[in-house]
C-alpha cells in the first residue's frame, strides 16, 4: 500500500477540482495581463544559495532540498519572487525599470506533520519592480480586483515602517526589534508589557507599544494611531498611509479595505506596505503581499519592489464554474464513424462523450451536471 500514498503534505487535484482551479487561473491571469503584467516561467529547482543569499534567517527546514552532480545543494523552490529577482538581475540588467511581471507556479515548504497545511501549493501573483512606495496603490488596486471575484472577503493593509521607525527612534538592538515584533505579532500582552518594563523606555513608547497589536479596523484606526506618536517620523508613515488610502477611496475600492498596523512580520524581507486579503469560509488569508525594497539588491541590482500572490488551492471550492453543456452520444460499433461525424457537429454546444451501445441507432443524451 506504501507505493500508492502520497508524501505528506501532497494532494492529488482531480476532475472538477482541476476546471474550477483553471478557472480561477484563467481569471486572475486576464487581471493581471490588463493591468500590463507579462507573464514570467522559472525553474521549479534553484540553487540553495539564491534562498540564502535572499534572506537573513532562512528556515532551512522548511526547504525540500538535494544535490546535484557537483555536490552543490539544489532546492525546490519555496515562493516566486526570489526566482523572479534572480531573474530581473541578471537577464534584465541592460533594461530599463519599470518592470512588470506575472506568474503562475507550483511552489513548494515542507510542513510539519499534522499542521493541515499543503506542501506543495499554485501561487499566481504579480511583481512591480523599478517603482517607489507611491506605486502601491497600483498594486493595491490589482489585488482588490482579484478580491472582487468572491463573497465577503477583506484586503488588510499595514507598513512595517510604523513599527520599525518606533524602534529606530528607542534604538533598539536588532535582538530586541525581533523579540517586540513577535510579542506584538502573538498579541503575547503579558510577555509583551514584561519585556517592556525590562527596556526601561519611558510611558510614552510603553503606551505605543502596548496599543500596537490592537491599531486595526476600518481605515478611521489610522486617526487614533496619531495619538500614540512619539516622534514625527511615526506621523510620516501615517501620512503615507492616509495618502494611499485617500486614493483608493477616489478610485471606487475602499468598502472592503481594512487597516491593521500592528502586521509585523518578516522584518527582514518587507520594507513599507504588508497587506492579506481574506474570503468568509477559508481559514487563513488567500492572497499576501507587500514592499520589498531591499531584495534586488542582495543580486546585483539596486531596485524598489512591490508585489502579492494568491493561493489557488485554497480557493477552489469558493468558485462558481459555468459548466458546459455535455451530451453522450450512444451508437453501435458499426456505425463508429458517422457517430463520430456527428460528434464532431455536436461539440460546437458543447462537450460530447461517445459510448459504445447494443442499440442498432445513434442517439443522444444530454447529461445532468
Amino acid at each position: 500500500m506504501q507505493q500508492i500514498q502520497l508524501p505528506q503534505g501532497m494532494k492529488d487535484t482531480i476532475l472538477n477540482e482541476c476546471e474550477k482551479k483553471k478557472y480561477l487561473q484563467n481569471t486572475l491571469e486576464q487581471i493581471f495581463e490588463s493591468f500590463g503584467y507579462e507573464e514570467i516561467i522559472t525553474p521549479t529547482i534553484e540553487y540553495y544559495e539564491t534562498y540564502e543569499n535572499a534572506f537573513k534567517n532562512i528556515q532551512t527546514t522548511d526547504m525540500y532540498k538535494f544535490f546535484d552532480e557537483n555536490g552543490r545543494i539544489l532546492t525546490l523552490r519555496m515562493d516566486m519572487t526570489v526566482p523572479i529577482a534572480r531573474v530581473c538581475a541578471s537577464k534584465f540588467k541592460d533594461s530599463k525599470p519599470p518592470f512588470r511581471y506575472r506568474y503562475t507556479s507550483n511552489v513548494f515548504k515542507v510542513r510539519q506533520k499534522f499542521a493541515g497545511k499543503r506542501s506543495e501549493v499554485t501561487d499566481c501573483g504579480i511583481e512591480l519592480i523599478g517603482l517607489d512606495s507611491k506605486s502601491d496603490v497600483q498594486v493595491l488596486c490589482c489585488a482588490l480586483e482579484v478580491m472582487k471575484n468572491f463573497k465577503n472577503y477583506t484586503l488588510e493593509i499595514g507598513n512595517v515602517q510604523f513599527f520599525q521607525a518606533a524602534c529606530k527612534v528607542v534604538r533598539l538592538s536588532t535582538e530586541e526589534v525581533n523579540t517586540l515584533a513577535n510579542l506584538i505579532d502573538k498579541k503575547s500582552m503579558v510577555d509583551l508589557k514584561v519585556y517592556l518594563d525590562s527596556l526601561y523606555v519611558s510611558e510614552k513608547i510603553v503606551d505605543f507599544f502596548m496599543h500596537l497589536p490592537f491599531l486595526c479596523g476600518d481605515v478611521n484606526i489610522l486617526d487614533e494611531a496619531y495619538t500614540y506618536c512619539f516622534d514625527d517620523s511615526l506621523k510620516d508613515v501615517l501620512d503615507s498611509m492616509k495618502e494611499c488610502i485617500q486614493s483608493l477611496k477616489e478610485l471606487g475600492y475602499l468598502e472592503n479595505v481594512t487597516v491593521d498596523l500592528g502586521k509585523v512580520a518578516h522584518l527582514d524581507y518587507y520594507t513599507g506596505i504588508i497587506f492579506e486579503g481574506y474570503v468568509s469560509g477559508v481559514g487563513t488569508s488567500i492572497l499576501s503581499g507587500g514592499r520589498y525594497d531591499c531584495l534586488l539588491k542582495k543580486f546585483g541590482r539596486d531596485l524598489p519592489a512591490c508585489g502579492f500572490s494568491v493561493k489557488l488551492d485554497p480557493l477552489i471550492d469558493h468558485v462558481d464554474v459555468q459548466s458546459k453543456k455535455k451530451y453522450k452520444l450512444y451508437y453501435p460499433q458499426d456505425k463508429q464513424i458517422e457517430a463520430m461525424k456527428q460528434a464532431k457537429k455536436l461539440r460546437k454546444e458543447g462537450i460530447v462523450i461517445l459510448e459504445p451501445s447494443t442499440n442498432e441507432s445513434i442517439f443522444v443524451e444530454e447529461v445532468q451536471a
